[in-house]
């Protein structure tokens, strides 16, 4: 009877160890799966709050840009009324802009991201007041006048919205920070939870094995948003455009495709005159300036499925599709007085039927650009493969 009163106790107290252990298990999934979504969730709003204010950059470098377009435009002699098209680019993109940063001033933001976005928007303002101010001196008849507006333009818009731009390049960063460590504090959750389990035994199999599918899921999100930051990381910080990793990318698939389609391609690489003179004259901030305005002029005149990118420098690469060294030097012929300020710049090009390396391509473009340079710059050279010849 003893005996019998002892394994009953026995079998209650192991009862009662598995239905605790399988208690403590529920409990401690609950909480991870629960800590693991509450991360998800800021994940997600970081990651969405990550995309708005890179959408406010691209808008604030395109307002920007568009800004130096309308006064050379101005200066060129084009109307600027209702009709022309760059005027009311340069609307569309501001409204779009201001709706951005209305958005952006109702989100939950930190202190430190909050005076980025208010300096940013201090600054758009600025140039905003600018150049409205400017536009009806613009519209005068006198080409004194309007050299004047362009002036005031460059010296007060322009850096008003470069730092806008660079406000919003800040936020950018620490918006990014979030997310990285929203992802982090997910998978730390996550990942205490599984240790969890483990203690807890076998018991909690079934449970285990939920978990590890959650936790699989929240991996793929992770890796998910770090391509989508990987992504961010293509671009030059600098002039907007695509970087150098980019470029060898795409240069590889341009040749391929070349040589598939059996339409020729054509390489060049434009390095802007006496940059580093200019740079020493004006300071680096206007050095900036003048190489995001080059390449937004070239970017704006390419084909679609064309490429530029930032190839060091104030030197940029530009991929022509089905295009041969005969077009590629007229096309460059015509940006050449494209440039504000009447910036200059050397263009070495190279055409290929997508046969040779890409290393290969490159080095007779970059030969063609050093004869360009002993020319005296300010023009463009082919270098077909049986030579150079050169387009002043």
């Amino acid at each position: 009877m003893a005996r019998r009163v002892r394994f009953v106790k026995s079998m209650a107290a192991s009862a009662l160890a598995v239905m605790v252990l399988v208690f403590a298990a529920l409990v401690s999934s609950w909480v991870g799966l629960d800590a693991e979504s509450r991360g998800r969730g800021a994940v997600a709003r970081a990651a969405q709050l990550e995309r708005d204010v890179a959408q406010a950059r691209a808008l604030a470098s395109r307002a920007a840009a568009l800004l130096s377009e309308i006064a050379l435009e101005a200066l060129r002699g084009e109307r600027l009324d209702g009709d022309n098209a760059r005027l009311a680019d340069y609307r569309a993109t501001l409204q779009d802009l201001r709706d951005g940063l209305e958005r952006l001033h109702a989100a939950p933001l930190a202190v430190g991201e909050r005076e980025r976005l208010t300096a940013a928007q201090q600054s758009i303002d600025r140039f905003v007041a600018v150049h409205g101010a400017a536009v009806p001196r613009l519209r005068a008849p006198s080409r004194v006048t309007k050299l004047q507006a362009v002036g005031a333009l460059l010296d007060a818009a322009r850096p008003a919205a470069d730092e806008a731009v660079a406000q919003v390049r800040a936020l950018e960063q620490l918006v990014a920070a979030r997310a990285a460590a929203a992802a982090e504090i997910a998978d730390d959750a996550a990942q205490r939870a599984r240790v969890l389990l483990i203690l807890f035994g076998g018991c909690s199999l079934l449970l285990a094995l939920t978990l590890a599918r959650t936790l699989s899921k929240t991996l793929a999100r992770r890796a998910e948003l770090v391509s989508q930051l990987a992504e961010l990381a293509r671009v030059d910080a600098v002039t907007g455009v695509f970087n150098r990793r980019v470029w060898d990318e795409e240069l590889a698939r341009g040749l391929e495709r070349a040589r598939r389609t059996g339409r020729r391609c054509s390489i060049g690489l434009v390095d802007l005159d006496h940059f580093k003179r200019f740079n020493d004259t004006h300071g680096h901030q206007r050095g900036d300036a003048l190489l995001r305005a080059a390449a937004q002029a070239f970017a704006t005149r390419l084909r679609g499925d064309d490429l530029i990118a930032r190839f060091g420098g104030d030197e940029f690469a530009v991929l022509l599709h089905g295009c041969d060294l005969d077009q590629a030097i007229q096309l460059f012929e015509r940006l050449q007085n494209m440039l504000p300020g009447g910036q200059t710049f050397s263009a070495g090009i190279a055409d290929s039927e997508g046969r040779e390396p890409a290393a290969q391509v490159l080095a007779r473009a970059d030969e063609a650009l050093y004869r360009a340079k002993e020319l005296g710059r300010n023009r463009s050279v082919g270098a077909p493969a049986s030579g150079l010849r050169s387009a002043a």
